[in-house]
C-alpha cells in the first residue's frame, strides 16, 4: 500500500452508517481482514466501511487502498470471544410447551439476562474481590484525571479522589443498567448430543425436545428485526480473572464450561424493568433436525409429530442418540 492512500484513509471522516450487513461483517470478521483474510494487528483500528460500488468492506491497513466511504473505526480486540464458523452444529433443549410457543410465535425468545438463573452473568467478577477491581479503576481514573491538558498542576488531592469515586459510581450504574437491557438466546455446540442437557431441561417423566440447526443458517433465519451478535460463551476462574470490559456478557464461570454454550445477544433491545424478554422473529425453516428427549414417555413421539404437522415444520424428526443400546 502506498504512502498516498494510507494518508487518504486517515484523513477520510467517519459517516457513521452502518448497515446491518456492515455490522454483521465487522462482528463476524472480527480479527481478519474481510477481503485477503490477514490477521489484523492488535492495537491498531480496522476500517469498515464501503468499497466505491457500495459494498461492504472490514480492512485493516493491508487493504484500507479499497475503502471509499469510512464507516468507522473498529477497536476490535475490545472484544476477545470467539465467533462461531458458519458450519458450527448448534442444540437448543427445551420443554415441549416452549417448543410449541416457539412454534406458534414463529420466534426465539431471548431472556434477558438477570432472568436467566446465574447470578453471575453479566458480573465483572467475585463480590470479594470487588475491593481489588475497584482500586484498579480507581488509579486508572486518578492518572486520566491528573494527565488532562490543561488541568492545574497542583490539583489537591481530594479533588482528584472524588472526581475518581464519582466516576467508578458513574460507571458501575451504567454497567448494572446494561445487565438489564441485554438479552440472549443460548445454545449448545457439539457435533453430539449431551445427556446433562437433557436432565437439566427435559428431565425424566417429562416431555421435551432438542432442536439443531447449523449457526450460518439459525443467523440468517432470525433476519434484520434486531442486531444480533453471537458468540462462544469463555469459561473462566473469577478467582483469578476479572471478566472484560466490553464483552462480559460472554464470560462465565468455569464450573459451567460443560454447557459449550454459544450465545446470541442483543443489547438495549427494550429499556422497561417489566420485560423479561424479546421474541425475535424466526424463519422455522432453519431447524434441520427435531430430537425427541429420552426421558420423555412413550406417547410423546405421537404428540410432537402432530403439533409439527399442525404448524406446518417439516424437519426430521428422531429418537434421541442416548437411547442407543450397547453390546458386550
Amino acid at each position: 500500500m502506498t504512502a498516498s492512500a494510507n494518508d487518504r484513509t486517515v484523513q477520510m471522516k467517519s459517516t457513521g452508517r452502518f448497515t446491518s450487513r456492515l455490522r454483521k461483517l465487522t462482528h463476524y470478521s472480527h480479527d481478519k481482514c474481510s477481503k485477503c483474510g490477514s490477521q489484523l494487528p492488535t492495537n491498531m483500528a480496522a476500517f469498515a466501511g464501503y468499497q466505491a460500488d457500495g459494498s461492504e468492506i472490514y480492512v485493516g491497513a493491508c487493504c484500507q487502498v479499497l475503502l471509499s466511504e469510512l464507516a468507522s473505526h473498529i477497536y476490535w480486540w475490545w472484544e476477545s470471544y470467539k465467533r462461531p464458523e458458519p458450519d458450527t452444529i448448534l442444540w437448543r433443549y427445551m420443554d415441549f410447551a416452549k417448543f410449541v410457543a416457539m412454534l406458534k410465535d414463529r420466534a426465539l425468545w431471548f431472556s434477558r439476562l438477570d432472568s436467566l438463573g446465574d447470578p453471575f452473568e453479566g458480573a465483572r467478577g467475585l463480590l470479594a474481590r470487588e475491593s481489588e477491581w475497584k482500586e484498579h479503576c480507581l488509579e486508572y481514573f486518578r492518572e486520566a484525571i491528573r494527565s488532562v491538558p490543561g488541568s492545574p498542576s497542583g490539583a489537591l488531592l481530594r479533588d482528584i479522589e472524588a472526581d475518581a469515586e464519582r466516576l467508578y459510581r458513574d460507571m458501575q450504574f451504567a454497567l448494572r443498567r446494561e445487565v438489564r437491557e441485554t438479552y440472549a438466546s443460548c445454545w449448545h455446540a457439539n457435533s453430539g448430543e449431551s445427556e446433562g442437557l437433557w436432565r437439566l431441561y427435559a428431565p425424566a417423566n417429562s416431555a421435551g425436545v432438542a432442536i439443531t440447526t447449523r449457526f450460518d443458517r439459525l443467523d440468517q433465519g432470525l433476519g434484520e428485526q434486531y442486531e444480533v451478535n453471537f458468540g462462544h460463551v469463555r469459561y473462566i476462574d473469577f478467582n483469578t480473572r476479572f471478566a472484560g470490559t466490553y464483552d462480559r456478557v460472554f464470560w462465565k464461570r468455569s464450573s459451567l464450561s460443560h454447557e459449550q454454550e454459544v450465545r446470541g445477544v442483543i443489547k438495549g433491545g427494550a429499556k422497561s424493568e417489566d420485560i423479561k424478554g424479546i421474541s425475535v422473529r424466526l424463519d422455522l425453516s432453519c431447524i434441520d433436525r427435531v430430537v425427541i428427549s429420552p426421558y420423555s414417555p412413550p406417547w410423546f413421539e405421537d404428540v410432537l409429530r402432530t403439533t409439527m404437522k399442525s404448524f406446518e415444520l417439516t424437519a426430521p424428526v428422531s429418537p434421541s442418540d442416548i437411547l442407543s443400546q450397547p453390546f458386550f
